[in-house]
């Protein structure tokens, strides 16, 4: 099976609450995730020692999407991916579920990592379904601050 990846940076200050991104199945495929990445950047200079925290949620609506990540193909000889897409910015945020199915904790001075297995953590198919990376840190990202986040998937 076809694996990808997508790497989004966020703006700076990221409202609490908002979406970091958005891996959107399409309308008769779906996805497998396979791994998470997040770290944090900062644009001006030293990284601010703060404890953040990133919600996986399974969104019941698309939100309306202003911009999409790169998606990468893990093997160059395979088909182009059959997801919508990766969003990346909106202008109106994806509609999420009640409670996020996990939740990532991270430190700006290190970072998260995390691998699944193929069964762990399965899209549902449809625009509608898209799985969503959320800031849940209780607060607003430290100015000039962004978050890193990448993703892989196989199809």
């Amino acid at each position: 099976m076809p694996r990808f990846s997508a790497t989004v940076t966020t703006p700076a200050a990221l409202a609490n609450g908002n979406a970091i991104l958005s891996i959107v199945p399409a309308a008769a495929a779906n996805f497998k995730l396979l791994g998470v990445k997040i770290g944090v950047v900062n644009s001006v200079g030293a990284l601010t020692d703060a404890d953040l925290a990133v919600g996986l949620n399974r969104a019941t609506a698309r939100g309306t999407s202003t911009g999409t990540a790169t998606v990468t193909k893990s093997d160059p000889n395979s088909g182009a991916s059959v997801i919508t897409g990766v969003d990346n910015a909106w202008s109106v945020q994806p509609t999420l579920a009640a409670s996020d199915d996990r939740t990532f904790p991270l430190n700006t001075r290190g970072g998260y990592a995390e691998n699944f297995n193929e069964v762990d953590i399965v899209s549902n198919v449809g625009t509608a379904n898209a799985l969503v990376l959320v800031n849940r840190s209780g607060g607003a990202l430290p100015a000039s601050h962004s978050i890193v986040a990448t993703v892989s998937w196989f199809e």
